[in-house]
């Protein structure tokens, strides 16, 4: 058994007082005492995560914040949504439960989360010699707007400037690897940053397709599979805890739950998309009566609105996640933090996704049931699911519930959490380093 939190910092504390005395013993000569940063920097915990973050121009991030009331696109305002560290407005709920630690999250947030947290990350430094990778903060979603929704700009070529800076003030570090051990956060989908040609679609702004980015790796909602420098990471849901107490709350809640409803069923139609799978669900759905909770976010206003979605989650022992406008949604991580076992229709929803945060024997957590069975009446979902019985379907909510730090970014402030708890920002990074250690091995 590992000791509680508290003895883990007590121990901490000693290891470092410890070091800070063999220190002065050692280089008597120096004259000047490490900081606990600099002790920090030098520990284990940090070999191979020491994030060097660039000090670009804030033209490249902050500054575009100042435009949030349609200054980049006129009908795009997200003044509300970056408030709070980029997690939005707090959640003014009736439900005792969503009052605390909730937020009104916009999933297109997730670049100045990230940039928030960053700043208060425990192996951050600012040399970049002693560095093992490097975080370029450049605000890419936000800076896409124009380029993606302005006709004047439509034809121009995104991150030219970008690369400008990094190609006169970080030459270097920039050239070292080519580029290989450096990351940024773009808060869209790798679609909107592809050629606008890919796919037959007048859409994107190349971006990613610039010779001198094909090695950085961009940290995206959703990742064309067979690009090995695009990594998907979860989608920012309404709840990021700011304390171990927080988080362990919710889990009790999850856990302890009664769900009447065999499987649930959130989102709107897509009437626009010929045979789209919404449809049959919805329909199936309906046909199974009380075994089903619909949440339609055609009637009720889901975006930035955690409480009914979760109400309709927690109802249930698996929730539906088919494809949306694209192979992922939101709506996946947050079944994951609801205890809600998700039943998958297609690989790319999650499989080819999320390698550096959810484990790889996804039959222990989800479900799958082929697209195409649903879409020719083959498979009726109801039936499907009434196969598993209550001691796996125990199990695998378990295995979820194991699971849900790793897909929430929790409070920047939060100092309280265990060694052991690891939420998406530091799976990121982990995967950042096991994709950079691999890379200096090959050399």
């Amino acid at each position: 058994m590992s000791p509680p939190p508290k003895k883990k910092l007590a121990i901490k504390c000693c290891v470092l007082f410890l070091i800070v005395l063999f220190t002065r013993w050692a280089c008597p000569s120096s004259g000047v005492p490490l900081s606990l940063h600099q002790l920090m920097l030098q520990s284990e915990s940090c070999q191979g995560r020491r994030v060097h973050m660039y000090d670009i121009p804030p033209s490249f991030n902050t500054a575009l914040l100042q435009f949030c009331e349609g200054g980049l696109v006129h009908w795009i305002k997200f003044c509300k949504h970056y408030q709070n560290h980029g997690f939005g407005e707090r959640v003014m709920a009736s439900a005792s439960m969503f009052r605390d630690d909730w937020y009104r999250t916009d999933a297109y947030m997730l670049e100045v989360i990230f940039f928030e947290r960053m700043k208060s990350y425990q192996c951050l430094t600012d040399s970049p010699v002693n560095a093992d990778i490097f975080y370029v903060p450049f605000f890419a979603g936000l800076d896409a707007l124009p380029y993606l929704y302005n006709e004047s700009m439509r034809l121009q070529q995104q991150g030219l400037e970008l690369l400008d800076w990094l190609r006169q003030n970080a030459t270097e570090s920039w050239r070292r690897y080519g580029g290989q051990d450096h990351f940024m956060i773009a808060g869209r989908t790798a679609w909107d940053f592809a050629h606008p040609e890919e796919g037959g679609k007048d859409w994107g702004t190349s971006l990613f397709d610039l010779d001198a980015m094909k090695h950085v790796t961009f940290m995206v909602l959703e990742r064309r599979p067979w690009r090995p420098n695009e990594q998907a990471i979860p989608y920012p849901v309404g709840f990021h805890p700011s304390s171990s107490a927080s988080l362990e709350l919710w889990i009790h809640r999850v856990r302890d739950t009664k769900r009447t409803a065999l499987f649930s069923f959130s989102g709107a139609l897509r009437p626009g998309q010929v045979g789209s799978i919404r449809d049959q669900l919805s329909q199936q759905c309906a046909n199974a009566s009380t075994k089903c909770s619909r949440l339609d976010c055609a009637t009720i206003k889901c975006s930035h609105n955690p409480e009914p979605i979760y109400d309709s989650l927690l109802q249930a022992d698996f929730c539906l996640q088919p494809r949306g406008d694209t192979a992922t949604r939101r709506s996946t991580i947050d079944s994951i933090v609801s205890g809600c076992i998700p039943v998958l229709f297609h690989k790319d929803t999650a499989e080819t996704q999320y390698t550096w945060h959810l484990p790889s024997d996804l039959d222990t957590y989800s479900v799958f049931i082929p697209e195409d069975c649903v879409m020719n009446g083959t498979c009726i979902v109801k039936d499907s699911l009434k196969q598993i019985t209550p001691a796996q379907v125990r199990k695998m909510r378990e295995k979820l519930i194991s699971m849900i730090p790793n897909v929430l970014y929790r409070y920047p402030s939060g100092t309280d959490f265990a060694q052991t708890v690891t939420d998406a920002f530091d799976l990121a990074i982990e995967g950042m380093r096991q994709k950079v250690d691999s890379l200096k091995a090959s050399q």
